[in-house]
């Protein structure tokens, strides 16, 4: 599943019941597993048809990702995979406002440095999504190429780690035009969608997808969700 947030407001203390929750609906039905753990399965295409599992990936990296989503994942014994705009960590407030410009999420704050290499250690998937959450359709190769060379080079020297995973802004197909494709396979090995949830591929079998759902959202929505039968 790919998130990005527990509510769309200003953090609070509620936010941690809310997860929480979602997570005991969730498991009601599915295993929880690491994101390592789905990443093999889809990618041996060995998923077990009468099982179902749920891997977390939350993007953009906001302040509740450290605060509140990982220590109950890890409550859960399950992890995450967070994607990362390395320009939007421990950035000014003007750099902020362009940024929750572009997403329409003007009330979050970023993780800083010190809170994503914990997570690193803790064994969380750190992954990459551009430098500055730019929509790639919008770009030309070189812009696309620094975008993505640059926010995993500034990822794994602050980390000392090879960033393997990278999921594009947006999330679209339209998002993420052929060039950027192939940009990003000459950069990481798994590359991640938020959209086609009902397949395990796109483009040719280069892209995961992923299905978008918010925490917050409705239990019947969630349900639905779950009763889909991805293909492959």
């Amino acid at each position: 599943m790919n998130a990005h947030y527990i509510t769309a407001g200003v953090m609070n203390s509620a936010d941690g019941v809310i997860f929480e929750r979602f997570l005991k609906h969730l498991q009601k039905k599915s295993k929880l597993i690491t994101l390592q753990e789905a990443t093999a399965l889809v990618v041996s295409k060995s998923i077990p048809s009468d099982e179902s599992f749920v891997a977390f990936t939350f993007d953009d990296g906001f302040e509740e990702c450290f605060e509140v989503i990982a220590p109950l994942l890890e409550k859960y014994h399950c992890n995450a995979g967070f994607f990362i705009n390395a320009n939007y960590v421990g950035s000014t407030e003007s750099y902020q406002k362009q940024y929750h410009d572009r997403l329409k999420t003007f009330s979050k704050k970023p993780m800083i440095w010190k809170q994503i290499e914990d997570l690193h250690n803790r064994g969380h998937v750190i992954g990459s999504h551009t430098l500055d959450h730019f929509d790639l359709s919008d770009l030309n190769d070189e812009e696309i190429f620094f975008q993505l060379n640059q926010n995993k080079t500034v990822l794994e020297q602050n980390l000392n780690f090879k960033c393997d995973y990278f999921a594009w802004p947006y999330g679209q197909f339209k998002n993420f035009p052929s060039h950027a494709l192939s940009i990003a396979k000459g950069l990481h090995p798994y590359i991640f969608s938020g959209t086609n949830y009902k397949r395990y591929f796109s483009m040719d079998g280069e892209v995961i997808n992923r299905r978008h759902i918010e925490p917050f959202w409705s239990e019947r929505h969630i349900d639905f969700f779950l009763s889909v039968n991805k293909k492959l």
